[in-house]
């Protein structure tokens, strides 16, 4: 018994079917899998013409394979496909496209018409089919006969079998496709990192990130703010990324430009703006301890011309008045007088010089130390020094070390962010108070996780005394008093 055209579909379909199948896993190339799955599509349907677009997510559509195209369509390279809009291609970005359309009419091969680009074989309408994955889009196809107004239900589910066998290859590709961008961004990434650790001048680094960041990464666009900085490297696109990072009171930004950027890619970006972040508070801290060496050499100096030069002049000055009282010759006696008030003279401009070359007394300089600190763990500090007076620098390393134990304890434990530090520095001690307003608690039940056995330890270890005063409720009183020893003057 001969097969009805309806039964020859069918068998047809299914080795059509399997066909595709097998063409979809086996390829690589999406472009040449979508061309051959096209015409084996019109092989089993008998029919001749048909294109495939792809279309992004920012609505712009791809021509990614054709079969027996008109001359109109033809012309300039497949310019009417590959340029422009339709109709199909508009209802595909707005949303209507869902199902397949059995015929509608043909924007682009009305244009062919109208422009005289060549002959369209008679076609004026296509059938179009979305190519879907689930709730993903991927692009339609159209297929088109000037022999037929209207495909059959058969045909159509043929059509639209293809086109989903089509979108669950395309996104198995898409998968991979990203995993691989994904391998080659963290490969990128680790280089640029240890690029990066060779860079040391700030203004340099700053200036050169953008660039940096594009011939790593190959974006075609890097924007890049911090502060009053903002770069711009390459060239802007419809497809872009950004994202901030809070940093320092200031907020960094990188955006970059590109196509097909992959997913993966934000986590990339905040990995960079990390990296840029640790690199300039790295800056900050080489800043820092610059001016501490420059500092600890204007205090060493200082100390140099107080030990050496300050006790010379000292001498030649009680020598000079030594010698002008037993003279009794007057030119001789001038020239000692002179001597002496000379001496006198640089004896004065020494010690301004020393004052210049330690500008920040004590009194200054902890305060500074005790008021960044507390800033830093989130404390509102008041410091009140009273009685300066320079001390030797383990001991005042020592006070500075309890004080920061204090703010510790404060922060950890009082419930309040206010906290005020006096200082004292009498004849035979120096006396340090932390008080602050908090919870309080009950002394006899200190534990060990609260920081005072540190500070007693320390305290004990320098000869001095520490007493707690505190109450539930009621805030905390901590008074330590630390001995001046021999030496500890300075």
């Amino acid at each position: 018994m001969k097969d009805t055209p309806l039964q020859e579909l069918q068998m047809n379909s299914i080795e059509t079917l399997k066909e595709i199948a097998k063409t979809l896993n086996e390829g690589e190339r999406i472009e040449d899998i979508l061309q051959a799955v096209l015409v084996s599509l019109l092989e089993t349907t008998g029919l001749k013409t048909g294109w495939i677009f792809l279309v992004s997510p920012q609505g712009k559509q791809r021509l990614v394979a054709q079969v027996g195209l008109p001359q109109g369509l033809r012309h300039q390279t497949c310019a009417p496909l590959k340029e422009g809009s339709c109709y199909c291609v508009n209802k595909y970005n707005n949303g209507e496209l869902h199902e397949p359309i059995n015929i509608m009419n043909c924007k682009r091969l009305k244009l062919a018409v109208e422009n005289d680009w060549g002959d369209t074989g008679g076609l004026s309408r296509h059938a179009t089919i979305p190519i879907k994955a689930g709730s993903e889009s991927f692009g339609l196809i159209n297929i088109a006969s000037p022999s037929i107004d209207t495909f059959s239900r058969n045909e159509l589910e043929l059509f639209e079998t293809v086109a989903y066998q089509i979108g669950a290859t395309i996104k198995r590709l898409n998968a991979y496709i990203e995993e691989q961008k994904q391998t080659a961004l963290l490969s990128q990434l680790g280089k640029y990192l240890a690029f990066q650790r060779d860079v040391a001048n700030e203004d340099d680094y700053l200036a050169t990130v953008g660039e940096t960041l594009q011939t790593f990464f190959g974006w075609k666009g890097v924007r890049f703010f911090y502060n009053e900085w903002s770069t711009f490297t390459g060239e802007e696109g419809d497809a872009s990324k950004t994202v901030r990072l809070p940093f320092d009171q200031h907020l960094l930004e990188l955006c970059v430009y590109d196509e097909g950027l992959s997913a993966g890619v934000e986590s990339v970006l905040y990995e960079v703006l990390t990296h840029i972040s640790l690199q300039l508070k790295q800056f900050e801290l080489n800043r820092q301890q610059q001016q501490l060496w420059r500092r600890e050499e204007r205090n060493r100096l200082a100390r140099d011309l107080h030990d050496s030069v300050n006790q010379l002049l000292f001498s030649l000055i009680l020598h000079a008045k030594g010698l002008e009282r037993q003279l009794e010759d007057g030119d001789m006696k001038a020239t000692v007088a002179h001597v002496h008030e000379l001496g006198n003279q640089a004896l004065v401009e020494l010690k301004e010089l020393i004052k210049q070359l330690r500008p920040e007394g004590l009194e200054s300089g902890l305060a500074a130390k005790v008021e960044a600190y507390a800033r830093l763990i989130g404390l509102a500090v008041v410091v009140e020094v009273e009685g300066l007076k320079k001390i030797a620098e383990p001991l005042e390393v020592c006070v500075w070390r309890l004080i920061q134990e204090g703010l510790n304890n404060c922060q950890k434990h009082a419930k309040t962010k206010d906290v005020t530090v006096r200082l004292l520095f009498g004849s035979e001690a120096v006396t340090v108070q932390i008080v602050d307003q908090g919870i309080g608690f009950d002394p006899d039940t200190v534990r060990k996780g609260m920081g005072f056995v540190n500070i007693k330890e320390r305290v004990q270890e320098m000869g001095g005394t520490v007493t707690i005063v505190s109450a539930r409720h009621q805030g905390t009183t901590v008074n330590i008093s630390i001995p001046l020893v021999q030496g500890d003057n300075v």
